[in-house]
């Protein structure tokens, strides 16, 4: 049985306020935290606009959910133009069990990846740290929390919301250039627009070779999981270890065993490059303040 994600038709209203209704009760009748209502115009501004999506499975819809490409109101100076949003996920409760957001994320990931944004972002109820857990078992990682503003730009059931943010980092899902292909490294900075952002531009022996540009500390962390090689292309950069500094100029190179806590600082603008097996760009691999 194929399944799809395909985007949701105004003949599809009554079956969205079913299941929008449908997960209402459910919450409530099981005492979990979630919505009290739901905002009809914003589920047919979505539609119009082409942002709401269902889950097809025969003839069956599985879930609904929405996306948008902006959401400052809640993101504020986060919201840099590089992510995807995903919103008012509401699932069968008919195929419940089915890891139906394993579905939705990896579409998520996929379209982020075709449209070159880094990031798939969501909010959840911060009381819930079930559902956060959830999502974290997914690969998300929490930002912060956050109470939404009362605006009438948001849903009704988004207004004066306790919520956690909650984030994916993408570039370790795109697929590393062909080995043959020729880079050039100087290009590919220039494509690159946010601090501490890691690009994959290729791999070798299971190592991933990423570009990053830096401004700035950031957090102290380590890696149990590998070594991380840094050259610095561009710049001075200070990595921070707990017994001393070691100062980095354009040509240096320098490995930091893993399982060792450093802090990288830029002073000023630096262009680096970094191999290790996987992206570390998260808040355990030191995302800024």
């Amino acid at each position: 049985m194929n399944t799809s994600i395909i985007n949701a038709t105004t003949d599809d209203l009554p079956l969205i306020y079913q299941l929008f209704e449908e997960a209402i009760h459910f919450q409530k009748q099981n005492g979990y935290i979630g919505w009290n209502s739901y905002d009809k115009d914003f589920v047919k501004s979505d539609i119009q606009n082409a942002l709401l999506f269902k889950i097809v499975r025969d003839q069956n819809v599985l879930g609904i959910f929405s996306i948008c490409y902006n959401d400052e109101l809640i993101w504020r100076e986060k919201e840099q133009g590089n992510a995807v949003y995903l919103h008012r996920i509401v699932l069968n409760q008919k195929f419940k069990g089915e890891k139906l957001f394993r579905l939705v994320l990896d579409w998520a990931i996929r379209f982020a990846v075709e449209i070159k944004r880094s990031y798939i972002r969501m909010d959840t109820w911060a009381d819930n740290d079930k559902i956060i857990s959830y999502y974290k078992s997914y690969g998300f990682e929490f930002i912060e929390n956050y109470t939404t503003p009362g605006t009438g730009e948001l849903p009704i059931q988004h207004r004066n919301l306790n919520v956690a943010l909650l984030e994916l980092n993408v570039n370790q899902f795109r697929e590393p250039l062909d080995a043959l292909e020729k880079v050039n490294i100087n290009q590919e900075f220039t494509t690159i627009n946010e601090y501490w952002n890691q690009k994959v531009i290729g791999s070798a022996n299971g190592q991933l070779i990423k570009l990053a540009k830096g401004n700035g500390e950031i957090k102290w962390h380590k890696h149990d999981d590998q070594d991380e090689l840094f050259i610095l292309f561009k710049g001075h950069m200070t990595i921070q270890l707990r017994d001393k500094n070691i100062e980095m100029y354009k040509d240096d190179m320098l490995i930091v065993p893993k399982g060792v806590e450093h802090c990288p600082k830029a002073n000023g603008d630096v262009e680096l490059l970094i191999m290790g097996i996987n992206i570390t760009s998260n808040v355990a691999g030191g995302r800024p303040y």
